[in-house]
């Protein structure tokens, strides 16, 4: 049996929510299509990856197993793909990837009137997986958010963003001008799912000021974040340029003190020679540092 990309794409969106219904809207299907999707995927396989009762859908053991392997198997079979269409268009085509919110405007645009005649293709980049992206090569050079951990990436500093937390805007604490950190030790934390370490520590608060917090439920992308918040399920930090992307009356996000901001990065595979990287990471440079920082902000993040 072939393995069908496909149905691994759909049992991947189902698994991540739990939620038949949830991963049809993520995927543009009908949740009878999508059902009848995964009963086959179980046929193929053998095995039943999900538990359903009419209140919940759980991962069975043989479920959460694919579900390990899966993520691997579609970045590699995306990677693929994409390495294709990049040497059937040319090896003079760039592929920039970018996390949400990032500011990435000014250095696209100074690299591309250097380099008029290069295209440049955004793919998006995802906590969980900052440098897969560039280790497979399915992009050349990447803006992250620190922390990233990966050998053999090379790595320049941007500049930094200031932390907001997230509050339902029935909280106490939303309508305050700024929070100190400290402010937050009762209140759970949402957890940015499958983070490494290292950004789990940051972006997770494990470590917070002032003592432990109580870990709030995961979520893996906006929509999810903002359920929970707004359901009272807890609370998260998130870089400035990402609350600004989503307004909503119903959430109020408020600056955070007593923690050092985020810091926007740039990425790239030391390992490889490429003279557009080289020339995109020197576009970053001249564009962003410091010429390009906001105003307050210095190249350090002070």
């Amino acid at each position: 049996m072939d393995l069908d990309l496909r149905k691994l794409r759909y049992f991947v969106a189902v698994a991540e929510r739990l939620h038949f219904g949830r991963a049809a809207l993520a995927l543009h299907v009908t949740q009878p299509a999508l059902s009848r999707q995964i009963r086959q995927l179980e046929r193929d396989l053998g095995v039943v990856l999900f538990s359903r009762t009419s209140r919940e859908v759980t991962l069975t053991p043989a479920g959460d197993q694919l579900l390990q392997d899966a993520r691997a198997l579609l970045a590699a079979g995306q990677a693929a793909q994409d390495r294709a269409r990049r040497a059937g268009a040319g090896e003079h085509t760039l592929t920039v990837g970018f996390m949400l919110g990032a500011d990435i405007t000014a250095v696209v645009n100074t690299f591309s009137a250097r380099h008029p005649d290069v295209p440049i293709e955004l793919v998006r980049i995802r906590w969980w997986n900052m440098a897969g992206p560039l280790l497979d090569r399915t992009v050349d050079v990447g803006f992250v958010r620190l922390p990233v951990e990966a050998d053999g990436l090379d790595v320049l500093p941007l500049y930094p963003e200031r932390l907001s937390v997230v509050l339902p805007a029935r909280h106490p604490l939303a309508g305050e001008a700024a929070i100190a950190v400290t402010a937050l030790a009762g209140e759970p934390i949402l957890r940015y799912a499958d983070a490494a370490p290292a950004w789990a520590a940051v972006w997770n608060a494990e470590s917070p000021p002032g003592g432990t917090r109580s870990r709030g439920p995961a979520f893996r992308d906006m929509e999810e974040l903002l359920g929970y918040v707004r359901a009272g399920r807890g609370v998260v930090l998130v870089p400035e340029p990402v609350a600004a992307l989503f307004p909503r009356p119903d959430i109020a996000y408020v600056p955070v003190t007593g923690l050092p901001p985020g810091r926007l990065a740039l990425a790239w595979d030391g390992a490889r020679r490429s003279e557009l990287v080289t020339a995109f990471v020197e576009a970053a440079r001249t564009t962003l540092r410091p010429a390009g920082l906001r105003a307050g902000q210095e190249a350090d993040g002070t």
